[in-house]
């Protein structure tokens, strides 16, 4: 399925189905002598000193993006702590594994796209599944999609809670409307649609089942692909090159291939590491061939593309000293995981999708045309000259983690002393 295009149909022919919906929302709600949804351009405060009745089950929906879901996993999180055990959870397959594996979940629900056909067969089966599952309450965390606020309509559930992002009219079907806005961090945004519930922050980390078989696994693999994490004195280090699916004319959110290559260089000869490069599909697999035939060190750099299930990564990026990666899932993964980030920022603001551990490092130019990513515009953009990606130098690079994570070496508690680097 092309996916800009179905960003687009979504986008317009969104707002005919909802209209309607929400007509009928309006009708049923006379007929019932309930308010079913609030009126097209209303906003829903809380009622003061009104005490939110806590939901049994909660279907929380998100589709596209498994860093996303990451950042959700402190919301569900919260749900759990507040004593809301049934919460299902509507993805894409792609997902799924990361949340059977925070243990948050009960169920999860899919819908493929694949293809046009193979996409409605599994709405129309989903669309049953909803109608049956008796849902006390909805939280799409969908940002700028209006087939999420479709379905969480259809579940009949009496409690609908989702972002009413400015200008796309997605808050027509919900109950509570969330007001939107990039202003906070995206783990944070995605944590405001618990507040109708009554729900705030969680008070500890989830961490993800990591097991012995997992790291066992991992070590077959790396054997595999000819790298043996044991070596004595070896940095195992993870770099992902990639950024999943694109949506705009080219990668705005890659660093260079070169510039990986040259920093992969470095890191072996000057400081023993033995790198691992991560990625999922046909793309990435040639990208990463890419790096690594401009590598001087290649015998010390090996592909792991395409070879490591969600509990191998996972055991990966726990294993290595720290990971290296352009914003997308890895660098989320490793946040959840606990391993430092070095991550490359530009068309999207750190702000908002960084990574926000202690040790974690940030390179951002934070030039006067970034961010031109958001979730007002559907996180498409007309840009074909990446120059935020360009501009951060190698060099300017492996000086920073020389002075900081390189210098302070595996297993320490020190903290980097600036975690937003602009160069």
């Amino acid at each position: 399925m092309n996916l800009r295009l179905a960003r687009y149909v979504d986008r317009w022919g969104g707002y005919a189905v909802c209209y309607v919906l929400w007509l009928i929302g309006r009708l049923l709600g006379v007929l019932r002598g309930v308010m079913v949804v609030p009126p097209l351009r209303g906003t829903t405060p809380p009622r003061i000193g009104s005490r939110p009745k806590q939901p049994r089950r909660v279907l929380a929906v998100k589709f596209y993006g498994l860093g996303n879901v990451a950042l959700i996993v402190p919301t569900l999180t919260a749900l759990r702590e507040a004593g809301i055990a049934e919460i299902d959870f509507l993805t894409l397959p792609g997902n799924a594994e990361l949340l059977r594996r925070s243990g948050l979940v009960r169920e999860v629900l899919s819908v493929r796209v694949g293809g046009f056909a193979d996409f409605a067969r599994s709405v129309v089966a989903l669309f049953r599944r909803l109608w049956s599952g008796r849902y006390d309450a909805v939280l799409d965390f969908e940002q700028f999609m209006k087939l999420s606020g479709i379905f969480a309509f259809l579940t009949r559930a009496p409690v609908r809670i989702g972002f009413n992002t400015e200008g796309q009219a997605r808050g027509w079907l919900y109950s509570h409307r969330v007001a939107y806005a990039d202003t906070d961090h995206m783990a944070d945004i995605f944590l405001r649609l618990a507040a109708p519930l009554g729900i705030g922050a969680p008070t500890h980390a989830s961490p993800l089942a990591i097991d012995d078989d997992d790291r066992q696994r991992l070590q077959s693999r790396l054997a595999e692909i000819g790298l043996e994490a044991g070596e004595p004195r070896a940095r195992l280090l993870t770099l992902h090159v990639g950024t999943g699916p694109n949506f705009d004319r080219i990668a705005l959110k890659r660093w260079p291939a070169d510039r990986f290559a040259a920093l992969a260089d470095a890191l072996i000869a000057r400081h023993g590491a033995r790198i691992v490069f991560t990625g999922v599909g046909a793309e990435e697999s040639v990208l990463i061939d890419k790096v690594l035939a401009e590598m001087r060190e290649k015998v010390y750099a090996k592909s792991a593309c395409d070879r490591l299930g969600m509990g191998e990564l996972l055991a990966l990026i726990e294993a290595s000293e720290f990971v290296v990666s352009n914003d997308t899932s890895v660098m989320h993964l490793s946040g959840l995981v606990g391993t430092p980030v070095v991550a490359f920022f530009g068309p999207t603001a750190p702000r908002s999708y960084g990574p926000r551990g202690p040790h974690d490092v940030v390179f951002w130019e934070g030039l006067y045309c970034s961010p031109c990513l958001s979730n007002y515009n559907l996180k498409m953009s007309r840009c074909v000259d990446p120059v935020c990606m360009r501009s951060i130098e190698v060099s300017a690079v492996l000086a920073r983690l020389e002075a900081g994570l390189l210098r302070v070496g595996p297993g320490s508690t020190q903290p980097v002393e600036a975690r937003e680097i602009r160069v």
